[in-house]
């Protein structure tokens, strides 16, 4: 290889090397976000499942009849 072609290939191959290597940081970044909304939906989730019982045994309380009952002694 003469030194002309060497002198225009390191530049290039450097120019695709650091390509790569940002690529693979994005594919890391991109994964780490990935993991994170995962963790972040399964908390939410969680969170939506707790509500719901919550909201579940409030309608079951206001839903009694011992319930009107006392509303009723109260108002009276």
């Amino acid at each position: 290889m003469n030194p002309a072609t060497m002198a225009l290939l390191i530049p290039i191959l450097a120019i695709l090397g650091s390509f790569i290597v940002s690529i693979m940081k994005l594919r890391e970044r991109q994964v780490r976000a990935t993991t994170e909304q995962a963790t972040n939906n399964k908390a939410l989730h969680d969170e939506i499942s707790s509500l719901r019982q919550r909201i579940e045994v409030l309608e079951r309380v206001v839903t009694e009849d011992a319930y009107d009952l006392k509303q009723k002694i109260n108002n009276a």
